[in-house]
């Protein structure tokens, strides 16, 4: 049954007084930090410099609450309608302001008003990109250094526009004019660059220019001018840039058979771009030239003469087959250290691959990119003018639907450590069956290139690697490539003479076989294997076996046999692979194993999401001990299998190294969450994207490890008290996107208890009530982050604060609510008090006055009494010559009478209380009189005394002189008084006073007895025969 949500009523002074506690202990909490944690921002406090970063909160103005002192606030990606100068009238600190992409979903460009900067005396550098900007606003600050106006509607610039900056160093001007909306071009009026003497970086991409600007000024150092109209390169036009280091003149003449965009080619000869011979002549400082997409067909060796420090040359999508030939370029190119070549094919085929001699002169040659050549084998002939290059470690010959080469000649290359063969047609079965395919078999296939624009292989990664090759690849060593051929068998033969590999990617290709250990026998020093997305068939033991250093395997997407039904799967061979430190098994749809468990000592990440251990964990099946034997596995991904319910008995075989544990997205309606007790290292634990409604009452009785966790997009409704009590390790909590209505403060730690430093509640449909109170206590009281707090956090109810942040609900409302309730009750209570009182003394003065005589006089009697007679709770009249009856007394009924249940007031004991040297009968008299009670402990021989009959005679003058019953005869042996009449007639008027010791030594009886002792002790005895006698000594 659904728990009843923990709601702790507070009253008006409650409430009050926890508002103001709150506000009066926590001064960590108060004044500026509060203040920016209810910012629609993150905010970030670095040495000197304070960053607001408000992108992506659906803001329409720009927050009033930024502190003063901020340095760089982001404000792009929301709906600000419009700017003025009192949007930042206070934020004359700024160095960075970034508010691009404030187009709003209606169409209407984001307004900015003349002199909206101008009192922003520190800005840097201001980003208005995608804005729909018409114009570049005016009043820009004078010490501006960065200016983006990218994706605008800007189309006509002057040297009005940038008269009040003549100290930027970057403008940034692209995707002004381009697609079907722009039919015209970008105009730029001459010198309009010209005074800006400190512009180092122009950017003018996509906008339809058709010639380079005229006066541009001589510090620029990059310049792009890539996909626009520029036909021409003449002979001045970079003439006076002599400090210009990269220059992009890429997708101006693009060829437009095959391209995934608006393309127009240029009216010249062959469609090329017209390049001046003496075009590049003084640009001495160049380090980096692009001129891909360009038509061109010759490269002239007068353009690269003068480039002495080129290192960075791309010449992609052209029609240069001819030029890698001849290559009579390339002489002059010596320090060039990453050349792109690639995409040059015209529609002509080639069955060989021919290089000029030239690349040799390539000394400085570190990377070689050659895709899309298109030739049908690779011969050692071909490579030749390669191998004296020392230098070279990257060579990519990607999609070029090779069907044959030897991998043993790529063993000449001097320092060779990535080989890039991807999207090629390689099999490797034999080279009589190449051969076929070389001779015509299956060739004759056109490729279609669908890359979009040719202005690819530019970033800084692809300068010095391999395209779409995995970082964690890269680390372990030299890359060999084979990703996307048609592979469907290792043949060991085929794949000698790359001994040195460390990671080999077979991903992507048809590879069906039942490996045994012989396949990989030449790759004695490889760590990384990847064979996802393939058709691998796991049968034998030994499989890999021969790897003996490998750590990475990836096995993903290999799910055409194991769908196959009566088929073997065995994954015996991890016990095979000492080296093995990651597995990747996802995505298998895996339902059934030879072999119930899995074995590795070696084995530290294992990934198994996409599988279907719902069916493998069904009863019967025997797969609950899987994971028992991955001893040293320390991150466990279980996602996506389907897992609905998970066996206890499973959680009692996770492995007890685990430290990241994944079980998301697997649909489970409960979580055995004491199994966290099994696993003392445990992290991470994701539990995001399930359907449970419930969690651990307390987390730190179960872990004290537990560092992060995810219930985030759960059904979560409520949380216990003390959910986090005691979790000193866990820092951050994800409850995102549950059912959460009301959070208590009862459920988080306060002040030093709590060590939670992220708690994330967006997307909860929070009732923003005066319940909430406490929760907006907590907040203000604890400095944890909260991300989203100020937008994402929003109410659900009331119907009238929907869509509004949890922080728009003002808790003074709740006090001040409150407040009136209670003055307006005490108000009524006291009229209608003064009102009772009035009425009752007129009518009833005479009969009010005699009770209230009456009861004062008793009352202050019994107080008198009281006050004088109770010192002690009962004296004890017991044998003390009896070693039996005065043990009873001091170990058993003192010890239950004082110290044990409800205790009584101390009791008086001949041998512990009476005074030495006092009289007996002072200390006798003095005794009875100061006690609530007097207890005769009866045995044989006792009543004899003297002593006892004095005191039952002081005990009855009390009955005479005060009308109580102060006698309590207790029968410690049963023979006692046996037939004694005066005994029988008390228990007929007084029986409860008189009390017999059990027979036998039940429990439960000598309970019984002490029960009803200590009632007997403490309840005043009237009796009847008390009256009786009170009336016949007093005469009454």
């Amino acid at each position: 049954m659904k728990e009843q949500h923990w709601c702790p009523l507070y009253t008006s002074f409650q409430r009050l007084l926890l508002l103001l506690v709150s506000l009066c202990l926590s001064p960590s909490c108060s004044g500026r930090t509060w203040a920016q944690r209810k910012l629609p921002c993150d905010v970030i406090s670095l040495n000197h410099s304070l960053a607001y970063d408000c992108s992506c909160r659906k803001l329409l103005r720009v927050p009033h609450d930024i502190s003063w002192n901020a340095t760089e606030l982001d404000l792009s990606s929301n709906q600000i309608k419009t700017l003025s100068s009192s949007s930042f009238w206070n934020l004359q600190n700024l160095t960075l302001l970034d508010l691009s992409y404030n187009f709003n979903p209606q169409g209407h460009p984001l307004k900015i008003e003349d002199q909206t900067f101008s009192m922003l005396d520190q800005l840097e550098a201001l980003l208005l990109d995608g804005n729909g900007l018409c114009t570049v606003p005016r009043g820009l600050p004078s010490g501006l250094q960065i200016l983006f106006l990218r994706y605008n509607d800007i189309r006509t610039v002057t040297p009005e526009d940038f008269r009040d900056i003549l100290r930027i160093k970057v403008i940034r001007l692209s995707d002004n004019c381009q697609g079907s909306v722009c039919s015209g071009t970008l105009d730029i009026a001459n010198h309009t660059f010209s005074s800006l003497t400190n512009l180092t970086n122009l950017t003018l991409s996509f906008n339809r220019l058709k010639v380079i600007p005229n006066f541009l000024p001589a510090s620029l150092q990059l310049l792009k001018l890539e996909r626009n109209l520029i036909s021409h390169i003449q002979q001045h036009d970079l003439s006076a840039l002599t400090n210009l280091s990269a220059l992009d003149l890429s997708g101006n003449c693009p060829v437009c058979s095959n391209t995934p965009f608006l393309c127009f080619p240029c009216n010249t000869p062959n469609g090329a771009l017209q390049i001046h011979p003496d075009a590049f002549r003084s640009l001495s400082q160049l380090q980096e030239l692009s001129l891909s997409g360009n038509s061109l067909e010759h490269l002239q060796t007068s353009w690269f003469e003068n480039l002495t420090n080129l290192h960075y040359l791309y010449l992609s999508f052209n029609r240069l087959v001819g030029e890698i030939a001849t290559g009579d370029f390339l002489s002059v190119l010596p320090f060039v250290e990453v050349m792109d070549l690639s995409y040059n094919n015209a529609g002509q085929n080639s069955h060989n691959l021919t290089l000029s001699k030239n690349f040799s002169k390539l000394a400085s040659l570190k990377t070689l990119h050659l895709e899309n050549y298109v030739f049908s084998a690779l011969h050692k002939n071909h490579l030749e003018p390669l191998y004296s290059l020392a230098n070279l470690s990257v060579l990519n010959l990607g999609t070029n639907f090779i069907y044959w080469t030897d991998l043993s000649l790529f063993e000449k290359f001097h320092n060779l450590s990535s080989i890039g063969l991807s999207e090629n047609s390689l099999t490797f079965l034999s080279k009589r069956v190449d051969a076929l395919s070389v001779n015509g078999y299956g060739w004759g296939y056109e490729p279609d290139i669908d890359r979009y624009g040719p202005f690819i292989h530019k970033d800084q990664f692809y300068r010095r690697h391999l395209p779409n090759i995995k970082p964690e690849c890269l680390a372990y060593g030299p890359v060999l490539d084979l990703s996307k051929n048609n592979i469907f068998h290792i043949n060991p033969d085929m794949l000698q003479g790359l001994n040195n590999t460390a990671c080999l990617n077979l991903s992507s290709n048809f590879i069906g076989d039942m490996f045994n250990g012989s396949e990989f026998v030449h790759f004695s020093k490889l760590k990384y294997l990847d064979l996802s997305q393939n058709k691998v068939y796991l049968r034998y033991e030994h499989a890999f076996s021969e790897l003996t250093a490998l750590e990475v395997l990836d096995l993903s997407y290999n799910k055409h046999y194991f769908l196959v039904a009566g088929l073997n799967h065995s994954l015996a061979f991890l016990e095979h692979l000492d080296s093995l430190k990651v597995l990747n098994l996802s995505w298998n749809e895996i339902s059934t194993l030879t072999d119930k468990t899995m074995a590795s000592s070696s084995l530290q990440e294992l990934n198994f999401q996409g599988n279907r251990l719902d069916i493998m964990l069904n009863e019967g099946l025997d797969f609950n001990h899987l994971f028992r034997e991955l001893n040293n596995l320390t991150s466990l991904d279980l996602s996506y299998n389907q897992l609905r319910h998970i066996p206890s008995e499973v959680y009692d075989n996770f492995p007890k190294a685990l430290r990241h544990l994944t079980l998301s997205k697997n649909g489970l309606e409960d979580f055995n969450w004491t199994m966290l007790t099994q696993l003392p290292h445990l992290e991470e634990l994701d539990l995001s994207k399930n359907h449970l409604e419930q969690v651990a009452l307390t987390v730190s009785t179960l872990n004290s490890s537990l560092r992060l966790l995810d219930l985030s997009h759960n059904r979560i409704s409520q949380l216990a008290p003390g959910f986090l009590s005691g979790a000193r390790s866990l820092y951050v909590l994800n409850l995102s996107f549950n059912l959460l209505e009301l959070i208590n403060q009862t459920t988080f730690e306060t002040g030093a208890e709590n060590h939670l430093q992220q708690l994330s509640l967006h997307g909860n449909p929070i009732h923003c009530t005066c319940d909430l109170l406490e929760f907006q206590l907590w907040m203000r009281s604890n400095e944890v982050e909260i991300p989203l707090l100020a937008s994402g956090v929003t109410c659900d109810m009331p119907m009238e604060r929907k869509g509004r942040s949890v922080l728009s609900y003002d808790i003074e409302e709740c006090v001040k609510d409150d407040n009136a309730m209670a003055f307006c009750i005490l108000t009524l209570l006291l009229v209608v008090h003064v009102l009772l009182v009035s009425l009752t003394a007129h009518l009833f003065y005479w009969d009010l006055s005699y009770i209230l005589d009456y009861c004062g006089a008793k009352l202050k009697h019994q107080c008198l009494l009281q006050h004088t007679a109770c010192v002690y709770d009962a004296f004890v009249m017991y044998d003390t010559t009896d070693p039996l009856a005065s043990d009873w007394v001091l170990n058993h009924l003192r010890v239950e009478l004082e110290e044990r249940g409800e205790r009584v007031r101390p009791l008086c004991l001949e041998e512990r209380d009476w005074m030495p040297g006092v009289p007996i009968m002072d200390n006798l008299s003095n005794s009875v009189r100061q006690s609530r009670k007097t207890v005769f402990v009866l045995t044989e021989g006792f009543l004899s005394r003297g002593v006892v009959k004095m005191a039952a005679l002081l005990v009855q003058q009390r009955l005479v002189e005060e009308g109580v019953d102060a006698m309590v005869l207790l029968l410690l042996q049963p023979q006692v008084l046996r037939r004694s009449r005066i005994l029988h007639l008390r228990r007929r008027l007084c029986r409860r006073s008189v009390l017999e010791w059990p027979a036998t030594a039940c429990p439960a009886a000598q309970r019984w007895f002490w029960h009803n002792l200590k009632r007997a002790i403490r309840k005043d005895q009237r009796a009847t025969h008390a009256s009786l006698h009170g009336t016949y000594f007093t005469g009454r």
